[in-house]
C-alpha cells in the first residue's frame, strides 16, 4: 500500500468575468507513480498530445518513513521487513490542467502505466484549482 502526505494552502480566491462565475475550470492532477522507469515515456506521450507543464518530485511512502524512524517501537525483525519491502522510490507528478483535458490525460496514463487498481502501481487524483498564476501559456486566465 502506498501512502503519502502533501500539504496545501488553499485560498478561496475566484476569478470572475462577465459571462461566468469562474474562469475555465482548472484541476490539479496528482499522480503518484511507483514504477519510476515509466516516467520518461509518460512525459513523452503527454507532450505528444499537447499536454505540458508537469512537475515531477521524488516521493517516499509511509512504510519507508516509518522504517527509518529510530524512535518507532518495533521489533527488529519487523523493522527489517518494513525497510526491505518499502524502500521503493516513487515519483509524484503535478499538473495544472483544464478540466476537459482530464479524460485524455487519464487515458494516456493508463496506456503507459497500466491498471492503477493493481497493488504498487500508483494513485491518480485531481483537485479543483481556485486560484492560479504564473503558468507560461496563461492557462489560468
Amino acid at each position: 500500500m502506498l501512502a503519502f502526505s502533501i500539504s496545501f494552502f488553499f485560498f478561496d480566491v475566484r476569478v470572475y468575468n462577465e459571462k461566468k462565475e469562474r474562469s475555465d475550470d482548472m484541476q490539479l492532477l496528482i499522480l503518484i507513480l511507483k514504477d519510476i522507469d515509466k516516467v520518461e515515456e509518460l512525459l513523452k506521450q503527454l507532450a505528444e498530445q499537447g499536454i505540458k507543464g508537469a512537475t515531477t518530485l521524488d516521493g517516499h511512502g509511509m512504510g519507508e518513513a516509518l522504517a527509518d524512524m529510530d524512535d518507532m517501537p518495533m521489533f527488529g525483525a519487523l523493522r527489517t521487513l518494513m525497510a526491505t519491502n518499502h524502500k521503493q522510490p516513487s515519483r509524484v507528478l503535478l499538473m495544472v490542467v483544464k478540466e476537459e483535458q482530464l479524460a485524455l490525460i487519464s487515458k494516456i496514463i493508463k496506456q503507459v502505466i497500466g491498471d492503477l487498481s493493481k497493488p504498487n502501481t500508483g494513485i491518480m487524483l485531481s483537485l479543483p484549482v481556485q486560484h492560479c498564476e504564473g503558468l507560461v501559456d496563461d492557462t489560468c486566465k
